[in-house]
């Protein structure tokens, strides 16, 4: 321990008398260790930081799901929730909830929440009790019992100012008064920290019939009992659907059959992780390339280092110094940088991951959090003794005791630091190169993934677009003709505004998570005995919607302002499906299949498909497009064309609409382009930081390239001069120095172009209309690194061909 300290003691001076030498390398490792340091704070965030829930791993999300319709998830009707929770075996508890909005009126200052209708049980699922008073009763959860409410940490403190004061007092939400009786602590966020409070899910006699399934509002969350599997809860839930079945509680056999419809279970992390995984995988390879190129570099160093302690580590060894103290010594110095790294590597990351959160990647509204703790420092602090022991693996090898002696001979009298020791800086170098290669092919890859993404475009117009939400209080407007007559009149209010073109409402707006799915009949038209029923994206909009969004009418007409008759819009995917080469105007639509008088719409106008989710999705599921004051809606988003500014319609339109009735709050306001950028977030991210990473590797690449030859240049300094005084010509000498240079140049974009090969087939499910070996990303990647490179290698050559001869001489 004394021997080691006097290492540690030497080496701290010694590294203060080369500072140089010592910031580079230091500089080095923090930008891989940082880089490594990030991606781990964000899987440790996703997959290793426990829920902030009791023994979160064991709650699962239990939906529907129909794979012959291509509906892998499709939420949970009241009696599936019913028939799971009383016979599914694996199941401790269940819960259902879904999510709906309300106005609070405090001070005449009317604010709109998010409330999540929750049952009694969900509470039980996540082991939060509440913060202050209770949760809900069985008794709280039926129809007329149910004016209670259970508020979030925020809203308590915000509005209430964390009074406890608050427990019994009554609230107005809606027109209703609504009885205050717990609170819950900070932690609990679910489904997300935007939740304002929960209210008890008061089901109707009519609501748990048989008549009510298939209406899958709602969404289910359960908590698995000790021992209990995913897959055995799986197993349970299709017996259930099979009881059922044979019960003649459900639709046929055949369409059982040919819709797949079962019941499904997932993990209630992996549900809210969604496709992270795959990306974060891709993700960490990149990382480990750039710790690997990071190794390499400093390990050019060190032997480089090495090289310049020559005399020193001879005179130690003719003084006794074993091969073991010498390698001793040198770990020391390395292990003391790798520490430094490490600091820095931590605090790039902690700025890294900011820059994480402003790209997209940010659940902390989920209860995850990307934060420096201490297992990310562990992590940070084994990657940087990962590091160190690699980079020092090279230097310690030529420190052999056979070696030293013949390194001493060789540099003295071919001032190269020995032959081993060259050869193993040419092969770091081709090492680097290859792995840069690799990683700019990905981030080229991701980049033009990106760019056909953005170019794909929506289908629409997003541009002057500004977009909110508005939901109409049921308990002030309780008929159907009173809630379409307040949107006509906010919409007449809108259109009126200064700088609006087109107003229109829509039930779903496209990118903003919401859909509207459901089955259809076509008139005429009976499914084959092997395919499911027609099922569709369903919108109910108004005349102003098609032309806010730029929306073309592509056949027949566009809605009136009202509508006599039951017409519909359909998209070109469903009148090409159903009527293809034929005229679809005039065909006839209903959207309930189970009624035995159907409600039939005709077909009066065909619309371009457009995107709905994302602009990777394939927009070949087909919509149908209902008049808005023919469906009941008593929520939607409006969408204003504006020639001004997005940004200053919400003052304005929020007046507008209060104007109509003080009580009436629009939410969720921002202009349809960022609706779109926003959802740009899981593809952004990945290529943002891809891209740093390569710039990384690349550039740590570029300073091997140059270390190494300029190194050579150096120890061979008196080679070159009497080159040149025999005549050499400068142009000679740049020619030597750039085919030493381009040697490895050639080796190492060799190895990266098969390496940048396997990248692209492990990347091809992450990137969008672009081949995995496409071959303008490689052609850039290659040609730019090699440019790069050569301009690497000519820098030296340079400053070789400018040597004085007669001063090289005389050093010599």
């Amino acid at each position: 321990m004394t021997a080691i300290l006097d290492d540690l003691r030497y080496s701290l001076r010694a590294l203060a008398k080369r500072p140089v030498y010592a910031l580079v390398t230091v500089l080095v490792l923090s930008l891989a260790v940082g880089a490594n340091t990030t991606v781990f704070s964000i899987s440790n965030g996703f997959f290793m930081r426990p829920l902030p829930y009791p023994d979160g791993d064991r709650l699962v999300v239990v939906f529907n799901a129909y794979p012959g319709m291509g509906l892998d998830f499709a939420g949970t009707s009241i009696p599936d929730y019913l028939d799971r929770r009383d016979r599914a075996a694996s199941l401790e508890q269940l819960a259902i909830f879904s999510n709906t909005a309300r106005t609070l009126s405090v001070d005449e200052s009317p604010e709109r929440l998010t409330i999540t209708r929750v049952s009694p049980s969900l509470f039980d699922v996540f082991r939060v009790p509440p913060m202050l008073g209770r949760a809900f009763t069985a008794e709280e959860a039926v129809p007329g019992n149910e004016r209670v409410v259970v508020l979030s940490n925020r809203l308590w403190s915000t509005r209430f100012g964390g009074s406890e004061a608050a427990i019994g007092s009554d609230i107005d939400l809606d027109g209703e008064r609504f009885r205050v009786v717990g609170v819950m602590p900070e932690r609990f966020v679910f489904p997300d920290r935007s939740v304002d409070a929960w209210m008890p899910f008061a089901f109707t006699s009519e609501q748990m019939s048989d008549n009510e399934r298939g209406n899958e509002f709602s969404s289910s969350v359960g908590r698995l009992r000790p021992g209990a599997t995913i897959e055995g809860l799986t197993a349970e839930l299709a017996a259930i659907v099979q009881a059922n079945l044979d019960a003649g509680r459900l639709q046929s056999e055949e369409y059982i059959r040919t819709t797949g419809f079962t019941g499904r279970a997932q993990s209630l992390r992996e549900r809210m992780i969604g496709n992270y995984r795959p990306i974060l995988a891709v993700l960490h390879g990149i990382v480990l390339a750039v710790l690997l190129i990071a190794c390499a570099n400093v390990a050019n160093l060190q032997l480089a280092r090495v090289s310049t302690r020559r005399k020193e580590l001879a005179t130690r060894v003719a003084l006794g110094a074993s091969t073991r103290s010498l390698a001793t010594l040198v770990l020391v110095e390395s292990l003391v940088l790798a520490a430094f790294g490490a600091a820095a590597g931590t605090v790039i990351a902690v700025g890294s991951l900011e820059l994480v959160r402003v790209l997209g990647i940010d659940h902390s509204s989920q209860g995850f959090r990307f934060a420096i703790d201490p297992a990310v420092l562990a992590f940070s602090a084994a990657a940087a003794l990962v590091a160190a022991l690699l980079s020092s693996a090279l230097p310690l090898l030529a420190l052999r005791r056979a070696d030293v002696a013949r390194a001493v001979h060789e540099a003295g009298r071919l001032g190269s630091g020995g032959r081993h020791a060259h050869g193993f800086r040419s092969a770091l170098v081709v090492v680097q190169l290859s792995v840069s290669v690799a990683l700019l092919v990905g981030a080229g890859l991701l980049t033009k993934s990106f760019i056909r993404m953005q170019q794909s475009g929506t289908g629409f117009n997003v541009e002057n677009v500004w977009t909110a939400r508005i939901a109409v209080p049921a308990a002030r407007y309780e008929s159907p003709e009173a809630r379409a007559l307040l949107l006509e009149r906010s919409l007449e209010e809108l259109a009126a505004l200064p700088g609006v073109v087109d107003a229109g409402f829509t039930s779903h707006l496209p990118f903003t998570g919401n859909n509207w799915q459901g089955s259809y009949s076509v008139d005429g038209y009976a499914p084959p005995p092997s395919a499911s029923p027609p099922h569709a994206q369903h919108r109910a909009i108004n005349e102003g919607f098609l032309p806010s969004l730029d929306i073309p009418v592509v056949r027949g007409r566009n809605f009136a302002a009202t509508e006599a008759e039951r017409v519909v819009l359909v998209d070109e995917n469903l009148a090409n499906r159903y009527w293809p080469g034929e005229d679809p105007l005039g065909r006839r639509v209903a959207i309930d299949i189970v009624e035995s008088q159907p409600q039939w719409h005709t077909i009066v106008g065909v619309v371009p498909a457009i995107k709905h989710a994302s602009l990777t999705e394939d927009p070949n599921k087909e919509t149908v497009y209902w008049h808005y004051q023919q469906s009941d809606q008593a929520a939607g988003v409006f969408t204003l064309r504006t020639t001004l500014d997005p940004e200053q319609l919400s003052r304005v339109a929020t007046d507008a609409i209060r104007r109509i009735d003080p009580g009436l709050v629009l939410t969720n306001a921002m202009s349809m382009a960022e609706r779109v950028t926003r959802s740009l977030a899981p593809q952004r991210t990945p290529m943002a930081l891809t891209l740093a990473f390569a710039s990384i590797a690349v550039t740590l690449a570029m300073i091997g390239v140059y270390g190494v030859l300029s190194w050579s240049v150096t120890q061979r300094f008196g080679e070159i001069g009497v080159r040149m005084a025999l005549g050499a010509r400068g142009n000679d000498i740049v020619g030597m120095i750039l085919k030493q240079g381009g040697r490895l140049i050639l080796i190492g974009l060799a190895l990266g172009f098969v390496a940048a090969l396997a990248l692209g087939r492990a990347m091809a499910s992450q990137i969008y209309e672009v081949s995995a070996s496409d071959p303008a990303v490689f052609a850039i990647a290659l040609a730019g690194l090699a440019s790069a490179a050569l301009l690497a290698s000519w820098l030296p050559a340079r400053r070789a061909s400018r040597i004085d001869p007669m001063n090289a001489l005389r050093q010599e």
